[in-house]
């Protein structure tokens, strides 16, 4: 199953994650672009797009040596409920910047809220946690239940 049909599955928990991931750049760029104009909102924007990479790419915590308190951290984001209201902070905080200015920096937070909401849509629907398989991550099942993790790239 490819990126496409992945996509396609309707589970949130993969929007969610792909709109993180989307955040996490566009935090990242998007801050950097507007760093002198706006100093605090622009550092805030790159390590909430540092977190959003983190969190939504499941490879690079098994690539860093952890300690038990980065564990615990970040292993409480591996819940629907605990990624919507991490994501829903970063948006608020990210919203904030238009108060100030930061007009450009609005993408960022759209995003972020896009994915706060489709982290929402999957707790309440009891979604299982699904991430890209070309990340690393779990992937969604194939039509005849075996993980996409156990094929064999061609």
């Amino acid at each position: 199953m490819g990126f496409v049909e992945e996509v396609k599955t309707g589970n949130f928990s993969l929007y969610g994650h792909l709109l993180g991931l989307l955040s996490g750049v566009l935090l990242i760029v998007l801050a950097a672009v507007t760093f002198i104009a706006h100093v605090l909102y622009s550092i805030l924007g790159i390590v909430f797009g540092a977190i959003c990479i983190i969190i939504e790419i499941p490879l690079l915590l098994r690539i860093c040596p952890t300690g038990p308190t980065v564990d615990r951290v970040f292993g409480g984001l591996k819940n629907h409920w605990w990624r919507f209201v991490a994501y829903l902070a970063f948006a608020v905080v990210m919203w904030s910047s238009l108060a100030k200015g930061g007009g450009v920096l609005a993408i960022g937070a759209a995003t972020v809220t896009l994915a706060a909401l489709c982290y929402f849509i999957a707790a309440v629907r009891k979604q299982s946690k699904v991430t890209m398989s070309i990340l690393g991550g779990t992937g969604t099942r194939s039509a005849n239940g075996i993980p996409n993790s156990q094929f064999v790239p061609i």
